[in-house]
C-alpha cells in the first residue's frame, strides 16, 4: 500500500470528516474526533495572497518619490522635445515598489537595457527604453523622419552610440531631479537589449520601479528606471518631508518674492469704456467721437494683466504722459 495518500484520497477523507464527525485513526490508535466544521459552499470566491508582496515604502514616502519623479518628467519633456526637434510629452505614470524578478516579467516587448553605476550608490541601477521610441529617436537624429517601419531587436554599436545622445540628457534630467535629495553622478558600464543579460540583482531583492511615458506625434514608447531599495532606504526620511505643508504662514514669502520679482507683467491706463452696437463701429472714420462713460477729472482706471488694480490721475512727466497711482482698489474675492 502506498504510504503517500493523493490528493483525491485527502479530499474525501476530509469531505467525511467534515460531514459526518467521523474520528481519524492513526497507527491503530483511534483519535478523540473534533467538532465538525461547516460545509464551505462551492461558489465561494477565494482571492489570492501573495505572501512575498514587498511593500517597504510608506504611504507618504511613496507620494514624496512621485513627486520627484513627476518633475524628472517634465524636465524629460523638455530634453525630449529638443534632442528630437519634436513636441513630445512625457508623463511619470507609475511609481511602484516589486521584485526583481516581477519587473523582468513585466517589461513590454523588447527593450533597449542600460546598467549604470550611480555614485554613491554601490548596487547596479537599470535604465530601459523600448526600442521602437529609441531607434525612431535615432533615425531623427540622423536628419531622418523618425518614422521607422521596421524596428531590429538589436543596436549596433553606432546606433547605441547615437541613442546615447537622447538617454545621457533624460539620465542627466533624472538626476537633476533628485538633487535636493541626494547628489547623484551616474557612469554607464553596459548596454545591450538582451533580457537575459539583465539579471543583475537577485530576483527576490525589493526595487523601486519608476515608468515614465512618452508621445509625440508617431514616436510612442516608454522609459523605465530601476533603484535597488538598498539604494533608497536611507533616504526615505527625506522624500517622506514635504516643505510647503509644514512651513508656518509667511515663511516662504521671501523665497515667493524672489521668484517672482523678475516676472514682467502688463500694466493699462483705461480712460473709459463706451458700448456702441457693431454697425457703429463699423461706420467709424477718422474724426469721428466716441463718447465715454467716464466724467472728465474723474480718476482713471489701472489694469494689471487686465484685472482692475489701481486708480490714477493723468498727468505729465515732461514731454510724455504720465499717470499718478491715487487708490487701490479692493479685489473681490
Amino acid at each position: 500500500m502506498n504510504e503517500i495518500l493523493t490528493n483525491e484520497e485527502i479530499d474525501t477523507l476530509l469531505q467525511m470528516f467534515r460531514s459526518e464527525g467521523g474520528a481519524l485513526e492513526a497507527s491503530g490508535e483511534p483519535v478523540a474526533a473534533a467538532a465538525p466544521m461547516p460545509a464551505v459552499a462551492d461558489d465561494r470566491v477565494v482571492s489570492p495572497i501573495d505572501l512575498l508582496k514587498p511593500n517597504r515604502v510608506g504611504r507618504e514616502q511613496m507620494r514624496g518619490l512621485e513627486r520627484y519623479f513627476e518633475s524628472a518628467s517634465k524636465l524629460l519633456s523638455a530634453v525630449i522635445s529638443d534632442k528630437l526637434r519634436l513636441d513630445v510629452r512625457c508623463d511619470c505614470v507609475a511609481v511602484e515598489q516589486l521584485r526583481f524578478g516581477t519587473w523582468l516579467e513585466q517589461l513590454p516587448g523588447p527593450v533597449a537595457f542600460y546598467q549604470l553605476q550611480m555614485q554613491p550608490w554601490t548596487l547596479p541601477v537599470l535604465f530601459t527604453a523600448s526600442t521602437s521610441l529609441l531607434y525612431g529617436a535615432v533615425d531623427r537624429i540622423l536628419g531622418g523622419s523618425g518614422k521607422v517601419q521596421k524596428v531590429p531587436k538589436d543596436f549596433t554599436a553606432a546606433e547605441h552610440t547615437v541613442a546615447e545622445a537622447l538617454v545621457g540628457p533624460c539620465l542627466d534630467r533624472i538626476v537633476e531631479s533628485l538633487g535636493e535629495v541626494v547628489k547623484l553622478k551616474w557612469n554607464m558600464q553596459n548596454r545591450f537589449c538582451n533580457p537575459t543579460l539583465a539579471q543583475v540583482l537577485p530576483s527576490q531583492d525589493v526595487v523601486l520601479s519608476v515608468y515614465f511615458q512618452t508621445a509625440g506625434d508617431f514616436l510612442i514608447g516608454d522609459l523605465r528606471l530601476l533603484i535597488p531599495f538598498a539604494c533608497i532606504e536611507p533616504l526615505l526620511e527625506r522624500f517622506s518631508r514635504d516643505a510647503a505643508a509644514v512651513a508656518a504662514p509667511g515663511a516662504l514669502r521671501d523665497v515667493v518674492a524672489a521668484t517672482v520679482h523678475e516676472v514682467p507683467v502688463e500694466v493699462a491706463v483705461q480712460l473709459g469704456t463706451s458700448r456702441i452696437r457693431l454697425r457703429q463701429l463699423l461706420a467709424l472714420q477718422p474724426g469721428d467721437v466716441v463718447c465715454l462713460d467716464t466724467r472728465f477729472g474723474e480718476p482713471a482706471m489701472v489694469p494689471v494683466q487686465g484685472r482692475p488694480k489701481f486708480t490714477a490721475q493723468l498727468g505729465r512727466i515732461g514731454n510724455r504722459l504720465g499717470a499718478q497711482v491715487v487708490d487701490v482698489m479692493a479685489t473681490s474675492a
